[in-house]
């Protein structure tokens, strides 16, 4: 018997992802050091203001981009070409005209934002044109979202992935040639904006080489098409939405509550935990659109090995990341920052914020992913608006007597809290298992290599702790020393999940 497409794609998906992010890990450290050090706090914390807006671009596509993402999926496994082109053509119009009505909205409130974020007179000009610069770009980008979906759908992450790493490289360059030449803040946000148009360009380009018979000509808008996929698009859109808020919430509250000028003291812990999270999902990159395959071909079997392996994998994999970022968190702020000396706001929020994208790892990265994709979406969707809607209650409840780490703690409590308490339980069911038995299948022959890696790093803790002037080797080494116990297991997995 032939192996499944996510299979014969998982190494190439995989490996390209984690080439990128390994690039985007590096160049990114350098680069956010780069940024934080050349320019002003209240530069910095408008720059990350506006990405995390970019991130609830994708709250305008009403969970179409997961719709496209499982269509492609399906229908190419059915061979129904022209079902697939209706659905993507409506979807990629829909999106043109949001992305015209996105950016006459923005740009009309612009006054509006930058005097609701205390942005100071001195300022108003430069930051201006760097709001105008970013949402024409954020318009640009929209409709182009749609292609890399389709090649999630076809399960070709690598090309969009070998396309990213020549990206970062391009884009690492500019701004830092940039900075070089104290090029103003327009002229930055519009490298960075560039930057992400290109990546979706390619991805076009290739989504129409795959698909031959493809095409979005408006001839083939029918709103009909879309309509067998409201449901799932629905739920796909308000778990997106609910996700957005948990991760992109944080820094608006800071910005209403405390100043903008707070927010960098915030991504200063933030970094980490996002790198964390960054390491972690290149491992999952593949899941939903080989969830979507199985689901249609009736795989069940199939299903449950895609989750539970998927998932064992994960485990195994970050705990020790986890464990050495946080164990080794002083020096690697100092590292990302340049601080010589890192506030203990920022220390106890990157602890906050790592703890509670290991515990999201473990409780909803695997799951979410396949359980979405085979018919589990209304009950996600009740779970993800839980945890969202207590993140933002808590955050704004804790701001004011706690400050910034109050919202950090809006953050880990309700991700500790649902993941643990629901996410996992709705997972059993889904697999039919017990607690006991899927406790088993997880750590059947990871004690060694985590208890190895746990004595090295007690030992290295013990024998060679951390000098206060230590930088990028003193890490490298302890992290790849500690490390090695585990690598080798790690590597069987990967192996057995291509099997």
């Amino acid at each position: 018997m032939d192996k499944p497409e996510w299979k014969r794609r998982f190494w190439a998906n995989t490996g390209s992802s984690y080439v990128q992010m390994l690039l985007r890990l590096v160049l990114g450290l350098i680069l956010f050091r780069a940024l934080f050090s050349s320019l002003s706090e209240e530069a910095f914390g408008f720059w990350s203001l506006l990405w995390s807006l970019f991130g609830y671009g994708i709250l305008l596509d009403f969970g179409f981009g997961f719709t496209a993402q499982k269509a492609v999926a399906e229908k190419t496994a059915q061979g129904d070409t022209e079902g697939l082109n209706r659905l993507l053509a409506t979807i990629f119009w829909t999106f043109i005209g949001l992305a015209v009505l996105l950016a006459v909205v923005f740009l009309s409130i612009r006054p509006y934002f930058l005097e609701a974020v205390s942005v100071s007179p001195d300022d108003w000009q430069p930051f201006g044109k760097a709001y105008l610069i970013f949402f024409v770009g954020m318009a640009l980008t929209f409709p182009l979202g749609l292609f890399p979906e389709i090649l999630r759908g076809k399960q070709r992450i690598d090309l969009a992935n070998w396309v990213g790493v020549a990206n970062t490289l391009l884009h690492f360059a500019a701004i830092i040639t940039a900075l070089s030449l104290d090029c103003s803040f327009p002229v930055l946000m519009a490298i960075s904006i560039i930057s992400s148009l290109i990546p979706n360009a390619f991805a076009a380009f290739f989504a129409f080489r795959l698909l031959p018979k493809l095409s979005l000509k408006p001839g083939f808008f029918e709103w009909s098409s879309v309509k067998a996929q409201m449901g799932f698009s629905i739920a796909a859109y308000l778990i997106t939405f609910s996700n957005l808020i948990m991760a992109k919430s944080d820094q608006m509250v800071i910005s209403l509550t405390v100043g903008v000028a707070a927010v960098a003291i915030y991504q200063a812990g933030f970094k980490m935990g996002e790198m964390l999270n960054m390491f972690s999902v290149q491992l999952q990159s593949a899941l939903s659109p080989a969830a979507a395959h199985l689901k249609a071909s009736g795989d069940e079997a199939g299903l449950r090995e895609l989750l539970l392996r998927s998932s064992r994998l994960t485990f195994v994999a970050v705990t020790p990341a986890y464990v050495l970022s946080a164990v080794y968190l002083d020096g690697l702020i100092r590292l990302l920052t340049g601080l010589e000396t890192v506030p203990p706001e920022a220390f106890w929020v990157g602890q906050a914020l790592l703890l509670a994208i290991y515990s999201s790892q473990l409780t909803n990265s695997c799951t979410k992913r396949i359980l979405m994709m085979s018919g589990h979406e209304k009950a996600l969707l009740k779970l993800s608006l839980l945890d969202a809607g207590c993140n933002v209650a808590i955050s704004l409840a804790l701001v004011f007597p706690l400050g910034i780490l109050g919202v950090a703690l809006g953050t880990l409590i309700p991700t500790v809290l649902v993941g643990w308490l629901l996410v996992i339980p709705l997972t059993l069911r889904s697999v039919e298992l017990g607690a006991g038995e899927f406790l088993r299948f997880h750590t059947r022959g990871t004690v060694f290599p985590l208890g190895g890696f746990a004595l090295v790093l007690i030992v290295l803790l013990i024998i060679a702790p951390m000098p206060p002037e230590g930088g990028l080797l003193d890490l490298a080494w302890r992290g790849a020393l500690a490390g090695a116990p585990w690598l080798w297991y790690v590597k069987n997995l990967f192996k057995e999940m291509t099997a």
